[in-house]
């Protein structure tokens, strides 16, 4: 919905599509600060921001929110809610060019969790530490964000 430079990907008339009717089939969805700012129609500055925006992104239909963190100065601490409950994903930046595509990367390795019988806080846990090792141990490539190292794990197992 919303790039990493703040640019809308989408027309509003996608984005009220959207949260009409797609939100609603989601098990759980994971916005970046800016989509969770633009989903719940307000302003995040603070965790008890992030926490009031995932329980608005909720009442819209999806099981689950996990909202992002890595936008925020202090930390990349992410906050999981299930409708019931808040959990804090604790995270630290790293210094790197190599994170482009994490979004993606998180949320597809969330759902690969998932689907071998995770429960979704272990599958967002494993998820996060899986991104953040992608980026911890990837080789800037070109010039401007690269990709985070995906086979990192299978590399380290080869001995490689």
């Amino acid at each position: 919905m919303v790039a990493t430079s703040g640019h809308r990907l989408l027309a509003p008339k996608a984005e009220a599509i959207l949260k009409e009717l797609l939100l609603p089939w989601a098990t759980v969805l994971t916005p970046n600060i800016p989509e969770a700012e633009v989903l719940a129609e307000m302003k995040i500055k603070s965790l008890a921001d992030m926490e009031r925006a995932a329980e608005k992104i909720v009442a819209l239909g999806p099981k689950a929110v996990l909202v992002k963190g890595g936008h925020r100065t202090e930390d990349a601490t992410d906050i999981l809610y299930d409708g019931k409950r808040f959990h804090y994903c604790k995270g630290r930046h790293i210094e790197s060019t190599s994170t482009h595509g994490t979004g993606c990367s998180l949320s597809s390795a969330v759902a690969a969790d998932l689907a071998n019988g995770m429960t979704l806080a272990d599958a967002v846990k494993e998820a996060k530490q899986y991104v953040f090792d992608g980026i911890a141990h990837a080789e800037p490539i070109g010039k401007g964000h690269g990709p985070i190292h995906h086979f990192y794990e299978l590399y380290r197992k080869a001995g490689m």
